[in-house]
């Protein structure tokens, strides 16, 4: 046996005690020794993993922000501040046309007018913590993650108000890791610039809160208080505040109304969210208990206004014109800002479709201020007997056309009636015809439609600029005799008058008076041998993409309306305006000035004027306008007024020689000039006589109706009273009233001299233009053999005076020549129009056999015209002297459909 065995025989109950303690604590020290290994590794693991953990994220996070540029506090504060504006446009007075369509409505307002209860209900329900985070809250952003995370079906809100912000103005709603980084970076950015009262008051003006009693897409808390309470966001109590409040989570949703402004049939979801703003109130503290308990208990459905119809759903022929010209005149301002000419946007379509667009959204969401020119009493009451007199100026009209299938269509077509009044010495528009009723056709015929102008061209392309160079003076004599011009086609043009070839030799003044064709056309055909008349059109508005140039030396029925082209009304009567205003035309316009949403005007008005002719020839040209209206096509019109002033007037037809498309009466006061248009959109049907009445008296009865009426609302526009002024260098001198001219000592052609004298007139002359001795070929436009005659009865004549001075009979002895007896026709509207066709060259035959045979009465209307040399005139009718007439005349050529 060993010494161990041994000890261990003789004392066995210590070995089993010593054992026994070693082996706890041991055990122990093995447990606490792995327990605090394993946590130092844990934390160890924890602090290396969270570390590499945000690294990751922090990597991540700038990854998702890489890309984006982080904007300057002046962009951030530009593009936050950039929200929809309401666009408004206004008369001249300063009353509302309407504000400009837009899908969205809205109204900003200062923090301080807005309830304070609105305030604390969006900051209850939307970011509680709003006063005391820097833009965002970690908690919520880590909860709203998590749940991204692991998919969780239940999410809460994680964004601030700011963040909302930043959403809604700069980074939009895509569902990105990448853009929500974006929101919280700009957040934590724009919370280091802007106040919390600035943050909220953007909030307050941007959210959107459904829609109003209208219909109508709101946007800003304003817009809502007024569209669904109809008071102020200032005024708002605490249940609507509360009900506003809860809108932006899911604005239509809540909101009371449908895209129709009728009021929806259960409320209950909207209000259920209400009283959860409420409860979120009470809860933080804003609200008392019973304060909370009223508002709940209240019945806010009772405050919902009810359907109202939209203003701007009642458009107009206003509105559409403001509109566009507004717009065209961002285009030109945007297009300026970048260097760019807009030659230089016309010619690039879609260069031109970018400004367009960009103008467009600026006018619609821009908040801009546009005034016009439009007088609205003077407009509103030329509307109303437009709408009260328009089935007065003719009847509806069929015709009946083929498809491409051989199919036969008969359609109908209304009269249309067009027109405008201008400001003859500032070029404003006051009023404007459009059409005879917008909600048939919204298209703007005083602006858009080019028409012929008829014999309305003849004071501005042949006797304006033949008074200024001198050719003619009131004076001068021109026969009324058949004339053939060839062409440059080689074919020939013999133009006619309306009712026949007169065959006397009557004055400049007469001739325009009662706008004969024939001498018109002479004294044209002399004119175009010295000027292009296109000098003189363009400088009154009538560009040449309204009538070519060459048009009006190749084509010399452009004297009478006979153009390829067309004016629209406001440019015709435009340019007939300079004759009221001294010779001087200014360019009409609309728009006078644009500002924008901080009230800086971007566009203000420049008035542009030409000088057209002398204000000597404009005084010529204005005084046998005068007579045009008392002696001539016009007789009868201005007497239905119901108040005086100096007028002066023109009228005009124009079609071809089986029908009339167009007619035409423009009168001017010192003041206005206002014209009028009647004719068929479709120039396949024409004006007839109807109602008894020839379509020209019919439109001359309207435009009376429409003076008059203008006058009850605005006679102090309309120049009551007032004179044209005759300028210096004007005289007045006796001339003959054969030749135009003074008496005296006349050398013939083929030698010799010849005396003459005899009966004479007073008439106005241009001191630069005073009449001279009688020359042989004193008659412009006539012929050799026409001189001739005319030379050979005058010396008969003389022989006879100084054989038998004493015989009575010689006072009945013509010193006219045979050819030149007959009368002119005074028919009120004795304009003619060419029977020739531009296909057939020009030529054209005259169309008297054909004319209807006249009856007593037409006969009586018919008396002479006399010109300034008789002593006395026939007493003139006042009915319409042109009924049962062929109408004035028309274009060579057949004007291409005005469709709409």
């Amino acid at each position: 046996m060993n010494r161990s065995e041994h000890k261990n025989e003789h004392n066995p109950e210590e070995t089993t005690e010593t054992s026994s303690k070693r082996g706890f604590f041991y055990y122990f020290d093995i447990f606490y020794r792995v327990s605090k290994a394993l946590i130092i590794f844990f934390i160890v693991t924890l602090l290396v993993g969270g570390s590499l953990g945000a690294g990751a994220a922090v990597g991540y996070f700038a990854s998702l922000v890489h890309s984006s540029e982080i904007p300057e506090y002046e962009e951030m504060e530009a593009q936050i501040d950039d929200f929809v504006l309401k666009s408004t446009m206004y008369y001249a007075g300063g009353e509302v046309i309407s504000d400009v369509r837009s899908d969205l409505i809205r109204t900003p307002v200062d923090l301080e007018n807005v309830s304070s209860s609105v305030v604390d209900a969006i900051v209850a329900t939307e970011d509680e913590y709003f006063f005391e985070h820097n833009g965002i809250v970690p908690k919520a952003v880590a909860r709203a993650l998590v749940q991204d995370l692991t998919n969780s079906s239940s999410t809460s809100g994680g964004s601030t108000l700011t963040q909302q912000l930043i959403k809604q103005q700069l980074v939009g709603n895509e569902v990105s890791h990448s853009r929500k980084a974006n929101e919280i970076l700009l957040a934590m950015r724009l919370e280091n610039y802007m106040s919390k009262e600035d943050i909220l008051q953007a909030y307050l003006n941007i959210s959107p809160f459904g829609r109003n009693n209208k219909g109508q897409n709101i946007a800003g808390v304003q817009e809502a208080a007024q569209g669904i309470f109809g008071v102020s966001a200032a005024d708002l109590s605490l249940p609507q505040a509360a009900f506003i409040a809860g809108l932006p989570q899911s604005p239509i949703v809540y909101s009371p109304y449908t895209q129709t402004g009728d009021l929806k049939e259960d409320h209950s979801v909207g209000l259920g969210r209400k009283d959860e703003v409420l409860f979120r109130m009470y809860r933080e503290g804003y609200i008392t208990e019973n304060d909370y308990n009223d508002a709940v208990g209240y019945d806010l459905s009772q405050d919902f206004l009810p359907k109202a119809d939209a203003e701007q759903d009642s458009r107009s022929y206003v509105y559409d014109l403001a509109l566009e010209e507004s717009r065209d005149l961002l285009i030109q301002y945007f297009a300026e800002a970048d260097d760019l000419t807009m030659d230089e946007l016309n010619a690039d379509t879609d260069l031109y479709n970018q400004y367009f667009e960009q103008a467009d959204s600026a006018l619609i969401n821009g908040g801009y201020k546009v005034y016009t020119t439009i007088d609205r009493d003077l407009h509103n009451a030329v509307e109303q007997v437009v709408e009260e007199q328009v089935d007065t100026l003719g009847a509806d009209r069929s015709y009946t056309w083929v498809d491409d299938d051989g199919v036969s269509h008969t359609d109908t077509m209304p009269i249309q009636v067009s027109g405008s009044v201008i400001d003859n010495a500032t070029g404003k528009v006051l009023a404007f015809i459009g059409g005879r009723e917008y909600e048939d056709s919204e298209y703007n015929r005083a602006f858009e439609s080019e028409r012929s102008p008829g014999s309305i061209i003849k004071p501005l392309a042949t006797y304006g600029p033949a008074l200024d160079i001198g050719l003619i003076t009131p004076a001068t004599i021109v026969p009324d005799t058949d004339v053939s011009i060839p062409l440059v086609t080689g074919e020939v043009y013999e133009p006619t008058n309306a009712v026949r070839t007169t065959n006397r030799w009557m004055t400049a003044r007469e001739a325009l008076t009662v706008s004969q064709n024939i001498p018109t056309i002479k004294i044209y055909n002399e004119l175009v041998k010295q000027v292009n008349p296109v000098n003189y059109m363009t400088k009154m508005g009538i560009s040449e993409d309204v009538i070519p140039a060459e048009d009006y030396i190749a084509n010399p029925s452009t004297a009478i309306g006979g153009v390829s082209g067309g004016a629209a009304p406001v440019d015709l009567i435009s340019a007939f305006s300079s004759i009221a205003n001294n010779g001087t035309h200014v360019e009409p316009y609309v728009i006078e000035k644009i500002e924008n949403s901080a009230g800086e005007a971007i566009y203000e008005h420049e008035q542009s004027e030409a000088q057209v002719w002398s204000p000597q020839t404009n005084f010529l040209l204005l005084d046998i306008l005068r007579d045009v209206h008392t002696e001539g096509t016009a007789r009868g019109t201005i007497s239905q007024l119901n108040f005086n002033s100096d007028w002066i007037s023109k009228t005009g037809t124009s079609g071809t020689s089986d029908k009339v498309n167009d007619i035409w009466y423009i009168g001017s006061t010192p003041s206005i000039t206002f014209g009028t248009w009647i004719g068929y959109d479709n120039q396949v049907v024409g004006l007839i006589d109807e109602y008894g009445q020839s379509p020209s008296l019919r439109n001359r009865n309207f435009w009376a109706k429409v003076v008059n009426q203008m006058y009850e609302v605005r006679p102090e526009l309309l120049g009551v009273g007032e004179q044209f002024q005759q300028p210096s260098n004007i005289t007045q001198r006796s001339v003959l009233a054969e030749t135009g001219m003074l008496p005296g000592t006349v050398d013939l052609p083929e030698g010799g001299t010849r005396s003459i004298s005899g009966d004479t007139f007073t008439e106005y002359f241009n001191t630069a233009h005073l009449p001279q001795t009688t020359v042989y070929d004193f008659a412009l436009g006539a012929t050799d053999a026409e001189l001739s005659e005319f030379w050979n009865a005058a010396e008969t004549s003389s022989s006879d005076n100084q054989e038998d001075d004493e015989e009575e009979n010689n006072e009945e002895e013509d010193p006219s020549p045979p050819s030149n007896r007959e009368e002119t026709p005074e028919n009120e509207e004795n304009e003619s129009r060419p029977n020739d066709d531009s296909n057939n060259g020009g030529n054209s035959n005259n169309n008297s056999e054909n004319e209807p045979e006249e009856n007593p009465e037409e006969k009586e209307e018919e008396e002479e015209t006399a010109p300034p040399s008789q002593p006395e005139e026939p007493e003139e009718p006042e009915e319409d002297p042109e009924a049962d007439q062929p109408e004035e005349e028309n274009n060579t050529e057949e004007t291409p459909d005005d469709s709409v």
